[in-house]
């Protein structure tokens, strides 16, 4: 882990470079009413697929400089991504709820939370899906937007990496819930020796190490030091927006997020976790740092139980 931190630090310093890229959301903060909704507490991110009565729950907070009082309703939307159909089966985003601040509770900081809380049949219903559209590996997409009542909005449209980023705001506007059927909690845990086998640019992207293998608090969620992700089916699913390496620059601060390719999902065998490989992309929605001039990377892990 500590040889492929180091190299992929000193690669990425001089692959990113340290710029004021602000986003309207930032500026939010030098403006007399600007919004957030923050994660509070991140429930279970998957539906099983055997169980329409699964759900996905995230608890947020809302936060202005009106004690989350300038904010007038929160509308979330949900999309669908078919990963086994060829997007055959994709659904693009409709409106799943209207939520107004009457429907908010003040919790921790005197603010208002609320609980987006949403069970796989409601999705389907809200796509206009049944059962036999969905398959194992396929996502679903949760994004809710602020309504202001100046009749801003400030949502995913005006995101920003300091905005995101768990160790800053950690108020991402946009949730990931892949399709899962459960799996034994020993598989894909353990020690793991990795290393890189395929990159876009192998100029760039190299190394090695050893890392642990945990579960996470709900099923077929893996953690790491290395990666994050979620086995869903046959496929290895990265966590969105994970923050391997960060830029303390000029504000905003310069971030580097991983997450999943658009169409590559690894390569694995639920009889055999001896070997398993991972896809994933570094600069994922974009976000490579600096300026963001440059591409984002894809990359393959291969990883072999010790």
């Amino acid at each position: 882990m500590k040889k492929i931190v180091i190299i992929l630090s000193i690669i990425l310093f001089t692959y990113v470079s340290c710029s004021s890229d602000e986003k309207p959301i930032d500026i939010l903060f030098n403006a007399p009413n600007g919004a957030l909704l923050i994660n509070t507490e991140l429930g279970n991110d998957n539906f099983v697929i055997t169980d329409l009565e699964s759900t996905f729950s995230v608890e947020v907070m809302a936060n202005d400089q009106e004690r989350g009082e300038f904010f007038d309703f929160i509308r979330v939307y949900i999309s669908f991504k078919s990963n086994t159909s060829n997007g055959v089966n994709s659904r693009n985003e409709v409106i799943l709820q209207d939520i107004p601040r009457s429907e908010f509770y003040i919790g921790e900081f005197d603010r208002p939370h609320t609980l987006l809380n949403y069970s796989f049949q409601e999705a389907l219903d809200a796509l206009g899906l049944t059962i036999n559209d969905v398959s194992l590996g396929d996502q679903f997409f949760i994004r809710p937007d602020m309504h202001l009542k100046d009749e801003r909005v400030i949502g995913y449209a005006n995101r920003s990496p300091n905005i995101f980023s768990k160790h800053c705001e950690n108020s991402p506007f946009y949730y990931q819930i892949n399709v899962i059927n459960p799996i034994e909690d020993a598989l894909f845990t353990g020690i793991y020796s990795y290393e890189v086998i395929a990159s876009s640019n192998s100029g760039l992207i190299g190394g090695s190490g050893v890392t642990t293998i945990t579960n996470g608090d709900y099923a077929n969620q893996r953690r790491s030091q290395v990666l994050d992700f979620v086995v869903a089916g046959d496929f290895i699913i990265p966590d969105i927006y994970q923050e391997e390496y960060r830029f303390l620059c000029t504000p905003p601060f310069n971030v580097v997020f991983w997450g999943p390719q658009e169409n590559s999902f690894g390569l694995l065998n639920l009889q055999d976790d001896s070997v398993f490989e991972a896809d994933f992309v570094i600069g994922y929605d974009g976000w490579v740092g600096g300026d963001l001039s440059d591409e984002p990377i894809t990359v393959t892990y291969r990883f072999s139980k010790q």
